[in-house]
């Protein structure tokens, strides 16, 4: 049996690095979860500076820095649960909380009025319900760790 020189055989992805559409989403997905999970960290930096200079007053730019903020670590972390291989179940708390995160960010950006109360409703309900399921699964456990 004759085999074509190296150059010419086929070559097969290697375990490390398999050259698939998953796991290129994966990829992908990780990465828009670092840069928004970093822009989240420069908008609270910011925060805190503009917060200094304007002696803690009330301002757009305190408003909209949080907002960003909020909004970017929640998509951060909508992203992140979206590229890992963990139980569904899990994977559906971790975006419901993500997008606690997105929605307190934009009702910050909104006016009062009947939608912006449905959307804390919401944050509010998405908080109690994933601490709860949190609190409940270590109550389950036996071996009595805190979490």
């Amino acid at each position: 049996i004759r085999f074509p020189p190296a150059s010419r055989r086929t070559r097969v992805a290697s375990p490390q690095r398999p050259n698939t559409i998953g796991h290129q989403m994966t990829t992908l997905f990780r990465r828009l979860s670092v840069f928004s999970f970093v822009a989240a960290l420069l908008g609270i930096a910011a925060l805190l500076l503009f917060d200094a200079l304007d002696h803690l007053r009330f301002t757009p730019v305190h408003q909209r820095l949080g907002a960003l903020s909020l909004m970017l670590i929640g998509f951060s972390y909508i992203v992140l649960q979206l590229s890992g291989r963990q139980r569904w179940n899990e994977m559906v708390k971790g975006v419901l909380l993500g997008t606690a995160f997105l929605l307190w960010g934009c009702e910050q950006l909104l006016p009062p009025s009947p939608l912006v109360t449905a959307m804390d409703s919401a944050v509010v309900a998405i908080f109690v319900v994933d601490l709860s399921l949190i609190i409940l699964e270590h109550l389950r456990r036996q071996d009595h760790e805190a979490p």
